[in-house]
């Protein structure tokens, strides 16, 4: 079963670069987009713990590249 994650919230999750500069920062602000989607209906409840499990999944991706002077994939 394929979902569909909210567009916006996908872009900011890819922004490895604002992730690694603020790990904590943007986790919470991925957490808040996921939630403000669910209340507006656009994500069930399996969508929303998917996406604060992708959250701090980034964030911990992000603490580990923090210090290593850029991010490579």
């Amino acid at each position: 079963m394929a979902t569909s994650l909210p567009p916006a919230w996908l872009a900011e999750l890819n922004d490895q670069g604002s992730l690694v500069t603020d790990p904590d920062g943007r986790a919470a602000v991925l957490c808040e987009m996921a939630f403000a989607a669910h209340r507006r209906r656009e994500v069930n409840d399996v969508e929303l713990s998917e996406m604060l499990e992708f959250a701090e999944a980034a964030r911990l991706w992000a603490i580990e590249h923090e210090g290593a002077g850029g991010v490579s994939i």
